[in-house]
């Protein structure tokens, strides 16, 4: 009877310790979303989105006769590119807010090409606020570097809402000047 017993606290225990350990991960689900879509946002410059992105300025610029369908058809490749990006981690309203009004990652992209900046995401933490179940703040550690300059690391700060599972909001709050020090350092093009 008594090893009956002790079996039975043994597995009451591990019954426990699995059920609390699937809690907090049930808590975290949304930390891997948080820190991938940072990560692809802030790496920088991203190759392939500032090809794109400067794709329909370059065939204006070309001289050629450029046919509205060809300049649509530039634009809509963006599209493409930063839905199957982000698309999958986003509200409607939150990859419209991130994408297009506050345009983070073409931003971010198109600053540090033509300033010669690399940016490298090092870390990202991720705390869940204690009062807002859907709440997050953020510190992403990010080095920095020109062709000329040494590294330089900054920690950029923010916070992001979730709604049904999915970013609703995603703002970098403090960058430490780096996007407006990329900006101001950025080659002028005539358009």
């Amino acid at each position: 009877m008594k090893k009956k017993m002790v079996f039975i606290c043994f597995l009451l225990i591990g019954f426990t310790t699995i059920g609390a350990c699937s809690a907090k991960n049930t808590d975290d689900l949304n930390v891997p979303s948080i820190k991938t879509v940072l990560n692809k946002a802030l790496t920088a410059p991203n190759e392939e989105l500032v090809d794109a992105l400067l794709k329909p300025i370059e065939q204006l610029q070309s001289g050629d006769d450029v046919m509205e369908s060809t300049i649509s058809d530039a634009i809509n490749e963006i599209d493409v590119l930063l839905k199957d990006t982000y698309g999958e981690y986003f509200t409607d309203y939150g990859y419209e807010k991130f994408v297009v009004q506050q345009s983070i990652p073409s931003s971010y992209s198109l600053y540090a090409d033509g300033s010669g900046y690399q940016l490298t995401v090092k870390t990202i933490e991720v705390t869940k606020d204690k009062d807002h179940v859907n709440r997050y703040s953020f510190e992403v550690t990010l080095d920095y570097s020109t062709d000329k300059d040494e590294a330089n690391t900054i920690v950029a700060t923010g916070r992001v809402e979730f709604e049904d599972g999915k970013i609703a909001s995603l703002d970098i709050n403090d960058d430490k000047g780096l996007l407006e020090e990329m900006s101001a350092k950025t080659i002028k093009v005539d358009y």
